[in-house]
């Protein structure tokens, strides 16, 4: 059974001002999120687990060597664990977008699915839940293996969504930063442990 921990990336400038971060967003931690960061890293023994993703995108690779410290020799990039991509949303603020396509966020502020009717050249949802769906297939063939990987709020919602078989992915709250959820994975059935806890 492989024993799978996600992690989102600390806090960036872009979460702080409260706008979408997403994949064209590729914005480093600022100082609360390395504080994050390095906080999560005092609970985590990273010679426990066999091996590290992380997303290639700045914060979730900054955040993933901060808690990592040399370790491993290798984290493992993986484009699968890329934030979704909003396009010409990305960067820009939250507030502005809810006032002129209210029809878009559920009631806790998230992106509705049909967001994707009104953001140019944006990923839909089914595309990231696809890639989501083939990394946690290829963690489940690593067999009794403990794994790590660093990635974002929307992905972190996905893997979720993957797991569990839930439908509306409004359902699903967003991780904190520096947040971590512990799945378990075999060839029939995958199980959720905990899920956006501060400390493992």
């Amino acid at each position: 059974m492989a024993e799978l921990y996600v992690v989102r990336h600390g806090e960036t400038d872009t979460n702080k001002e409260m706008r979408i971060n997403g994949r064209s967003t590729n914005m480093p931690l600022n100082e609360k999120g390395i504080q994050q960061a390095e906080n999560l890293a005092k609970e985590i023994d990273m010679s426990s687990f066999d091996v590290v993703y992380t997303s290639p995108m700045t914060r979730a690779l900054q955040t993933a060597e901060i808690l990592n410290k040399g370790v491993h020799d290798e984290l493992i990039q993986d484009d699968r664990l890329y934030e979704a991509d909003y396009g010409s949303w990305d960067g820009v603020s939250e507030d502005e977008l809810e006032k002129k396509y209210p029809q878009t966020f559920d009631e806790n502020g998230f992106l509705l699915p049909s967001y994707i009717n009104y953001a140019e050249n944006a990923e839909d949802y089914e595309h990231v839940y696809q890639r989501v769906e083939s990394f946690l297939q290829d963690v489940t063939k690593l067999g009794d293996k403990k794994v790590m990987a660093v990635c974002h709020g929307f992905i972190s919602r996905a893997i979720f969504k993957q797991v569990t078989g839930i439908s509306d992915i409004s359902k699903v709250v967003q991780s904190d930063n520096a947040g971590v959820s512990k799945y378990q994975l075999t060839e029939k059935n995958r199980y959720l442990r905990f899920y956006a806890r501060k400390k493992i």
